[in-house]
């Protein structure tokens, strides 16, 4: 039994003053596909399987990528945070995971965090590292870049990490890492565009060899941010070019808001598809580049 947020009456007594409403669209719907062949019934099924993992961090209070300002209700933790989701949840039926960000959401309770979710109906999906910003007391700085680092002890903290990530997803039920790096330059002649990649693939290769049999990796491109010159993965071909090199658990991301202007990204998926190296995808809006 779940711990419903909201007491299910609720809903039901919400929903019944549309059901008929909503029961004669459907029956229009339907015999409009049937006129083109279509069994609505078997779209119906098709779609009641699909499911969205909510990010934890999209619950909070949203901003610009320079500040935030939290409101009333601001989750505290990562237990808000996915009571917060267990609403979406409750009232979408089509959330019934959680995607989580590591350090932001690391506990030390994940025994508790994985019964937490387990109360509220939810599983846990693909873990993001994090290593494009500097946690409290770590050793060595990201400012300068982490899995391509020209500096092999940043690097192997940048590994550890998310080796780290992989350990915390094994317990909650996870079966998935997001890598996403802000590694790059802003000047021309800042940084070697081909050790720095070297140096990225040999980091990811060690990852890549911690992920258990039935795990997938996902490496994420996003053009020049933060850096404003060059990017280490800046776009669907060197992201291909990564799952390629690392191995069949490789797969690529798309960040659907992250893309140059005019960018075919249907394309882009249609490529990855037919290569079977398309991952998923984060459903961020369009960028101020678009």
């Amino acid at each position: 039994m779940s711990d419903f947020i909201i007491e299910p009456d609720i809903i039901v007594r919400d929903n019944e003053a549309r059901i008929a409403d909503i029961k004669a669209d459907y029956d229009h719907l339907g015999a409009q596909l049937a006129r083109s062949g279509i069994d609505i019934e078997n779209v119906k099924a098709k779609v009641s399987a699909y499911g969205v993992a909510v990010p934890s961090w999209g619950v909070g209070t949203g901003g610009t990528r320079f500040a935030r300002f939290p409101g009333t209700g601001e989750p505290r933790n990562i237990f808000d945070k996915i009571e917060d989701c267990s609403v979406i949840q409750q009232l979408t039926k089509a959330t019934p995971t959680v995607s989580l960000h590591i350090p932001w959401d690391k506990v030390d309770d994940l025994k508790g965090l994985k019964e937490k979710g387990n109360a509220l109906g939810l599983g846990f999906d693909a873990m993001n590292s994090n290593t494009f910003s500097d946690a409290p007391d770590q050793a060595h700085s990201y400012k300068f870049g982490s899995l391509s680092h020209a500096d092999a002890a940043t690097r192997q903290q940048a590994v550890d990490h998310n080796l780290e990530c992989i350990e915390i997803g094994k317990a909650l039920g996870s079966k998935a890492l997001t890598v996403w790096i802000g590694d790059g330059s802003n000047f021309p002649g800042q940084s070697n565009f081909t050790k720095s990649f070297e140096r990225y693939l040999e980091a990811m290769k060690a990852i890549y060899k911690g992920l258990p049999d039935d795990w997938k990796i996902f490496s994420e491109h996003k053009m020049f941010e933060p850096a404003f010159y060059s990017t280490v993965v800046q776009d669907w071909g060197t992201n291909y070019l990564i799952a390629q090199e690392l191995g069949p658990k490789a797969h690529c991301l798309v960040d659907l808001g992250h893309h140059a202007p005019n960018v075919n990204i249907e394309m882009i998926v249609a490529r990855l598809i037919q290569f079977k190296k398309l991952g998923g995808f984060h459903f961020n809006d369009l960028e101020i580049w678009r």
